[in-house]
């Protein structure tokens, strides 16, 4: 069945994979992933962190360094965990770049 009403709108979000099931109470860093892949975030503030229902706040709460999170204090076992990315780069490198409007313009 058809979507009825106004389109909702997209972006470039995503949901990182689980990683509850590694929470040990002692434990503190994870390595993110989209679909098992790791996955680099580069800023903590474009990530919304819920961890047993409580959204983390950036820097304090945790921290990114590379493609792991590393929370403040170790996450008890059996508490959930969602992460959503709130924004990403998906951006398509640039092949050629013209500089200067003019005959003989270099190109990079």
């Amino acid at each position: 069945m058809a979507y009825i009403g106004r389109q909702q709108p997209s972006g470039a979000f995503l949901k990182l994979d689980d990683i509850s099931s590694q929470f040990d109470n002692s434990t503190t860093t994870f390595n993110l992933k989209v679909g098992a892949q790791a996955f680099f975030p580069g800023n903590p503030y474009t990530l919304l962190v819920s961890l047993g229902g409580v959204i983390q706040e950036p820097i304090s709460a945790f921290t990114i360094v590379d493609s792991q999170i590393t929370f403040a204090s170790a996450p008890a076992v059996g508490a959930n965990f969602f992460c959503v990315v709130l924004a990403t780069t998906n951006v398509t490198p640039l092949k050629t770049l013209t500089i200067g409007a003019r005959a003989g313009a270099h190109l990079l």
